[in-house]
């Protein structure tokens, strides 16, 4: 990546997107796409998502029994219906 005043990174790290995103302009003179593109790139890099926020979710069934207990079912493959 480019290098980038530490201003930014304070900025990103602090919710402050929009100044994050006039000194990433600034600092590179390029267009408001570019910057935001960037801002995305180091935004990424500074908030790595965890491996289990890549993980695709498994679809749940969830199913009240007469007694009145909640019967969660997780990990059932498309199509496939629990057993009852």
């Amino acid at each position: 990546m480019t290098e980038l005043p530490e201003s930014v990174d304070r900025d990103i790290l602090a919710g402050r997107t929009i100044l994050a995103v006039k000194t990433i302009r600034e600092a590179q003179g390029c267009s408001l796409d570019q910057a935001v593109d960037l801002y995305h790139q180091r935004y990424g890099e500074l908030h790595p998502e965890p491996d289990s926020a890549r993980e695709i979710p498994r679809p749940r069934v969830l199913r009240f029994e007469r007694d009145g207990t909640l019967v969660v079912l997780e990990g059932l493959e498309d199509g496939q219906k629990p057993k009852k």
